[in-house]
């Protein structure tokens, strides 16, 4: 059964156990990610860690920083960007957000056969009904369970022209075999496919830790790996006093065009811009210092020497 758009947004109004939808997080993966989907292409699209097609949000000081800060800046490329596109068209004005999945369908329609995995049921049904609605319910396959195990597992094929969408948060946490997501993007790179990673972390140490990983991992297969980082100003070695949904978060990539490479730049250098000034949670009620959450911003580029 197809519904119309908004019989489709109405469906999937319920409560959802991911409550960092539209947050700064989300904003950072998500604005360069259907960029970089509508430039690659690819034909067979993987998510790690999908989650919900889309969720409804509410304005509070996450969201107020993450997408809610993104739209009251219409100008320029970010605003004209497929990201905000695709979020006005599902309902962004009547709150509600669309997820990686719904994003990447959006993106790639019927030109993409899809692999969504995530260890939450309600969330991988919810994305088969967005598929339905789109048509696509002959082009996705859903995986509830241990995405690493399964990744890692011998008869899961990839080729060069898969795309892999990997969202862990700590790319460390190991599963019960002791493996984790830095495994897979590991298998990802061996078999050149395209990758692309997302993390986040508390502080520099983590951060610092994310970064030599992805330097030796470049080292060891003679590939080049591109990491772009946001983090909070007021973030130190052992902690974070500002978290407006997530301290500091990443994306590093392997096996993507230049084009996608120059779109992570760009869009890197625009966030940073939106947010050098910016306050997160002044607000007394909250008993929270007022504080500067304006954050830094890099890029490295991990080769092979």
């Amino acid at each position: 059964m197809k519904y119309t758009p908004d019989q489709a947004l109405q469906k999937r109004r319920v409560i959802m156990p991911y409550n960092h939808a539209g947050e700064i997080g989300d904003v950072w993966k998500h604005l360069p990610l259907c960029d970089i989907l509508f430039i690659e292409n690819p034909i067979r699209y993987h998510e790690t860690n999908s989650a919900y097609s889309g969720y409804t949000i509410a304005k509070n000081p996450n969201t107020e920083y993450g997408i809610f800060k993104l739209l009251s800046k219409p100008d320029g490329i970010v605003y004209d960007s497929k990201y905000i596109n695709v979020l006005y068209k599902n309902g962004i004005d009547k709150m509600h957000y669309t997820g990686s999945p719904g994003l990447a369908m959006e993106i790639l329609s019927n030109r993409a056969n899809y692999f969504f995995h995530d260890i939450e049921i309600d969330a991988l049904k919810d994305v088969e009904e967005y598929a339905n609605t789109k048509g696509l319910q002959n082009n996705v396959q859903t995986f509830c369970g241990d995405s690493i195990k399964r990744f890692l597992s011998d008869d899961y094929k990839l080729k060069e022209d898969d795309f892999v969408f990997l969202d862990p948060y700590s790319p460390f946490d190991k599963n019960e075999d002791g493996k984790n997501f830095f495994d897979v993007f590991e298998k990802v790179i061996i078999h050149k496919s395209k990758a692309l990673l997302w993390y986040g972390y508390d502080t520099l140490q983590n951060k610092r830790e994310i970064s030599e990983h992805l330097s030796q991992l470049a080292k060891n297969h003679n590939v080049s790996i591109w990491s772009f980082d946001l983090w909070q100003k007021s973030m130190t070695e052992n902690e974070c006093t500002i978290n407006p949904g997530v301290p500091g978060c990443g994306l590093a990539c392997a096996y993507l065009s230049e084009n996608s490479v120059e779109i992570l730049k760009k869009y890197l250098q625009i966030i940073a811009q939106y947010y050098s000034n910016e306050t997160y949670c002044n607000c007394a009620k909250l008993r929270m210092k007022k504080a500067t959450g304006s954050m830094v911003r890099n890029y490295d580029h991990q080769n092979c020497e």
